[in-house]
């Protein structure tokens, strides 16, 4: 087993009256590739915010490396963000930015390298997801895969030792949204980060999960690795695989149910 690299302990969240994290334990193996799955409103992009530091918990602890970001003052906060990268769901980039410039930026905030060496290093990161040559085009006149190659490139430029992806497939084809998860199974491969993959793809996480993590109504279902989630006995988490409605009746019964009710009219 790989020594841990982030661990979420006892971790809650309220919002109103609604109890979003309900006392969430969690640990992130280093070099792996986790997903976290989960219904809607199940907690999983509210995880991830906490675990970037972009959201305080109500209660619990996140460790990144043994420190405790929860308790952090802002600018150690800044130092921590450094070993991560992020790649948001809709890419965000800047429009009015080409895509050199918008690689190039969290090298101009956060180092003093010269323009000679961001050069070669924004260089070396689109070749790495595929975009040399792409250097001067803005990002309308990308398609969405591109799009989100640009923004995995800027997510890598530091070196971060964790990338964290919210959605990587949102709004591809299968065929693009494929593709992507190749790259995030390259990169992890080649770069040795530890990623971290919040999707409601079934089919992405069997891809490129090296552990999967099911939450359901705030707490952690059931963590383990691909094939054994397939063979879960838990029935939520067969549900979910199967894209079942929780409560939903079989279409088999439902049609019989049909049929019989016009054989009595």
């Amino acid at each position: 087993m790989s020594p841990s690299i982030i661990q979420v302990k006892k971790l809650s969240k309220s919002f109103g009256d609604r109890l979003v994290l309900n006392g969430i334990n969690l640990v992130i193996p280093e070099g792996k590739i986790t997903v976290i799955m989960g219904g809607s409103g199940g907690g999983k992009s509210t995880l991830l915010r906490h675990m970037v530091g972009l959201t305080k918990p109500d209660a619990g602890s996140i460790e990144i490396e043994r420190e405790d970001i929860v308790r952090l003052a802002p600018e150690k906060m800044n130092d921590v963000r450094r070993k991560f990268g992020m790649l948001f769901q809709g890419s965000a980039l800047f429009n009015s930015m080409s895509v050199f410039e918008n690689v190039a930026l969290p090298l101009r905030e956060h180092t003093d390298l010269s323009d000679e060496i961001i050069l070669i290093i924004v260089k070396v990161k689109l070749e790495l997801v595929g975009l040399t040559g792409f250097e001067d085009f803005l990002p309308h006149q990308l398609s969405g895969g591109m799009r989100k190659r640009v923004a995995l490139a800027r997510a890598i430029a530091l070196d971060p030792k964790i990338v964290f992806y919210d959605e990587p497939g949102a709004g591809l084809d299968p065929i693009t949204a494929s593709m992507i998860d190749q790259l995030i199974l390259d990169l992890s491969q080649k770069l040795q980060i530890t990623s971290v993959v919040v999707t409601h793809e079934m089919q992405s996480a069997f891809r490129i999960a090296d552990q999967i993590v099911m939450l359901h109504k705030g707490k952690v279902l059931e963590v383990g690795r691909p094939e054994d989630i397939k063979t879960s006995s838990n029935p939520f988490v067969q549900q979910f695989i199967k894209g079942e409605h929780e409560g939903a009746i079989p279409f088999r019964q439902t049609r019989e149910a049909y049929l019989k009710g016009l054989l009595e009219t």
